[in-house]
């Protein structure tokens, strides 16, 4: 049963229920505050949500918004920042487990399993040179000391922004020694380019360095000259843990995470809510301190904190006439250039004569690589996810299907279109997305039942993204600012506020925000729900 609430204002309000945003209500409210989520859109989750559309006579789809691959979920010792606030928070999905992703490269077709036997037994001795082997395992027995110093260690949760975070980590001293101790040459080399890594190993194949190059970009929104070699020592590790490695998918989609979040605000929080439709046009200035904020009907939500979990472009426009907080975000901000935009496409197929369930013959994801000459240039790469191969989201006999390009679409080519001109870059789009698509399809065209678009217009509009982009390009050995400011009780969370893109810096970005908020106390009472573990890798 609902608690009852006390008259007077909220701990804290939270602006957006992206990750970031509900990452951070969650956990705060599993320690008991008062937290207030609001949301200018109609649907939670941001970025991750899911929408359904009805096809006449056929049925109802359920379709991917977000986020496509997922991992480290499934166990119950995880190294997983999202893993980590929903343990925190007391609830999650059901996961789903399978082990197979494709992609069509310019060398050709590579399907493979996640694990390190069918690189070294599959996919190198095909594609790569006749030293490829030799180099990846020269190369893996480098990064190993580094991945398994990185993905035991101590859960990102301990982290905070302040001085008090050497507390939080003593708790986990024995899993930061190999940190500082373990790893050949010191840990300053986890913060160099992947690429001088590569150049430090001697990894020459051509293929090995592009294969790589794609995650890196794929994970971190950056090639490896600009991602860290710490976020490829981990992300190896994930996919080569010992015992068996998966990729997740939650049943019931990425709204599915969504709930698991909103219950936890909803059910923990002294008088928690989750408002849709609630288009927060200013925060609120008392006395030095924020103090609230003001909807755009007018109605004010009071609260001791307010965690802003839009991008950085629209938290400078909420604050009004305070100097200090203008000069912060000009003068620790400017420096950075935000990611690219996306184009989407969102089809309902017949399925007929394709596999059902995801299998080695047709994986539930795929990738397609133009050329290697420019990971980043415009409308090279293209992910495809089709989670009806995995979860019940479509009606028997169909399939649903997202495809888009991770952040490589320019907001120039698309602001100032006049209707006709925007309709007509709308079809081109999803005339190049369907070419990557039917590379696994080859006939998808004649079995679309359903289609729409989205554009960097798209992006701006419903996720409140100034030109439509996620977050930032943060090169390796570069830091954001970090989630406090200048103004007192005003705090930043989301994807523009952590490195990285997706699910893991939009999670870990909120959990830190929370924990500057808590005091060492609680929120090492907090760490308590995070269960150890300890893993071996197979490198």
């Amino acid at each position: 049963m609902k608690r009852q609430c006390p008259s007077g204002s909220k701990d804290v309000v939270v602006i957006g229920s992206g990750l970031g945003g509900l990452s951070c209500g969650a956990v705060l409210a599993a320690a008991g505050r008062k937290v207030t989520v609001c949301e200018s859109h109609y649907r939670l989750g941001g970025a991750c949500h899911t929408f359904s559309e009805t096809v006449a006579d056929i049925g109802d789809f359920r379709f991917e918004s977000g986020p496509s691959l997922y991992s480290g979920l499934s166990l119950e010792g995880s190294p997983s920042q999202l893993k980590h606030v929903l343990q925190i928070v007391g609830k999650e999905p059901e996961w789903i487990q399978y082990d197979r992703w494709n992609a069509f490269l310019p060398e050709g077709e590579v399907n493979v399993a996640v694990g390190y036997q069918e690189v070294v037994n599959k996919l190198l001795p095909k594609y790569g040179g006749p030293d490829a082997v030799s180099q990846w395992k020269r190369l893996m027995a480098e990064l190993k000391p580094m991945s398994e110093a990185l993905y035991n260690s101590p859960p990102f949760g301990a982290l905070r922004d302040d001085p008090f975070v050497p507390i939080t980590l003593a708790r986990y001293t024995r899993r930061l020694l190999p940190l500082f101790f373990g790893i050949p040459g010191g840990a300053a080399r986890l913060s160099q380019p992947f690429e001088a890594f590569l150049n430090e190993v001697g990894v020459t194949d051509e293929f090995v360095r592009n294969y790589l190059s794609l995650f890196s970009f794929l994970l971190q929104g950056l090639p490896s000259y600009g991602s860290p070699t710490s976020m490829m020592a981990y992300m190896m590790a994930d996919l080569y843990r010992k015992g068996g490695t998966c990729l997740d998918y939650p049943k019931g989609g990425s709204e599915a995470i969504v709930k698991a979040l909103v219950d936890g605000i909803l059910e923990t929080s002294p008088c928690g809510k989750v408002l849709t439709k609630a288009h927060v046009e200013e925060v609120l200035v008392e006395n030095g301190r924020a103090s609230g904020v003001r909807l755009r009907d007018g109605s004010v939500v009071r609260a001791r904190e307010v965690v802003c979990a839009t991008d950085v472009g629209v938290a400078k426009g909420l604050v009004k006439e305070v100097p200090e907080l203008q000069s912060y975000f000009e003068d620790q901000w400017s420096g950075f250039e935000p990611l690219k935009s996306f184009i989407h496409i969102h089809l309902a197929f017949r399925g007929e004569g394709l596999p059902q369930r995801h299998c080695p013959d047709f994986p539930a994801q795929w990738g397609v690589v133009n050329h290697w000459t420019d990971l980043e240039a415009p409308r090279n790469c293209v992910l495809v996810s089709v989670p009806s191969l995995l979860d019940g989201c479509a009606p028997q006999g169909y399939h649903s299907l997202h495809a888009y390009t991770p952040a490589t679409e320019p907001w120039e080519d698309w602001h100032g279109l006049s209707k006709d001109q925007y309709q007509k870059k709308k079809l081109e789009a999803g005339d190049f997305l369907m070419s990557a698509i039917e590379r696994q399809v080859p006939d998808m065209r004649s079995r679309v039942v359903f289609q729409k678009v989205g554009t960097p217009l798209t992006h701006a509009r419903f996720l409140r993204k100034p030109k439509g982009a996620y977050g930032w390009r943060v090169l390796a050995g570069s830091n954001l600012p970090g989630h406090t400011t200048p103004l007192q009780g005003f705090h930043l969370c989301g994807d523009s506020t952590y490195p990285g893109i997706g699910v893991p810096s939009a999670a870990m970005s909120g959990h830190i925000c929370a924990n500057n908020i808590l005091p060492v106390s609680e929120h090492w009472r907090l760490l308590d729900r995070i269960p150890e573990w300890r893993y071996e890798l197979d490198m």
